[in-house]
């Protein structure tokens, strides 16, 4: 009788019902309602989200990976992507005088040890660069004015100053300084 009960219970109740997936939570920190894309890696695919003005919303990771990405998108500058954490809680806030979204870790829930990114390694030192900060990048024989747009580690992700989108690139430490 306890196994029919079981069995019927396995059957009519969802996953989810029994199993606690990993989250995160994001504060949208703006008068403005934000749309965004969540990445689950067990998934590989990007779904779309809202958070309302002020709005405090968890995420699942339903494939049990305690690790995803957002991404943003920005105006002239394509997407911006964070990494998120299982545990992790998130603030996002929009600062105007760089023309982006500022993503902020409340309560980092990071791995002792960050993954390995484009080029980098685990060991590799992360550079000291924020989002939005006004940089010169060495390409070919000169430097280019440029913006930092996303932070991985031991690199980071550029766009080149009155250049279009497609010039993007990921870029170490001996290519880029301050201006």
């Amino acid at each position: 009788m306890l196994r029919r009960i079981c069995l019927i219970l396995w059957l009519v109740l969802p996953l989810g019902a029994w199993a606690q997936y990993p989250t995160y939570t994001l504060f949208n920190d703006t008068n403005e309602a934000l749309n965004f894309e969540t990445l689950d890696p067990g998934r590989g695919t990007w779904k779309s989200q809202t958070t309302n003005p002020h709005e405090k919303k968890s995420f699942s990771m339903t494939s049990g990976i305690p690790s995803g990405k957002i991404r943003i998108a920005t105006t002239s500058r394509g997407y911006v992507e964070y990494d998120v954490y299982a545990g992790g809680s998130y603030r996002l806030i929009w600062d105007a005088q760089k023309g982006m979204w500022d993503f902020r870790s409340i309560k980092s829930a990071a791995p002792a040890r960050a993954p390995a990114t484009r080029g980098g390694t685990a060991s590799s030192p992360a550079l000291p660069y924020r989002l939005g900060d006004s940089v010169l990048v060495w390409w070919k024989t000169q430097w280019y004015s440029a913006t930092v747009i996303q932070l991985g580690g031991s690199q980071v992700k550029i766009h080149y100053d009155g250049y279009d989108n497609s010039w993007d690139e990921w870029v170490t430490g001996n290519r880029i300084r301050y201006r």
